[in-house]
């Protein structure tokens, strides 16, 4: 097993046991889920450089909402406090 599928094994594993979820659509490298930090239920932080990023919630019975596109150094927040919350997490543009 390469090092990249086992510490991308990792982060799913570990997305499983806290209720967190990362956006699996495009896993990123191993160096981006690092610096994206601070992710909560309502905003995330963005250290990575040159890659927007954004948080997410997952909303039971209704469609997910987005927080804002973050550049480094910014934050990405939620434009209001949701209910009924099940995951979240954040995605990096592509």
């Amino acid at each position: 097993m390469s090092i990249r599928k086992f510490l991308a094994a990792g982060a799913v594993a570990a997305a499983l046991v806290t209720g967190v979820g990362i956006d699996t659509a495009r896993a990123p490298e191993a160096s981006a889920v690092e610096c994206v930090q601070n992710v909560t239920i309502w905003q995330a932080y963005n250290k990575c450089a040159g890659v927007p990023a954004r948080h997410w919630d997952a909303i039971k019975n209704s469609a997910s909402k987005y927080g804002n596109w973050a550049s480094a150094g910014q934050w990405s927040k939620q434009a209001s406090c949701w209910a009924n919350v099940v995951s979240y997490g954040y995605s990096l543009k592509a």
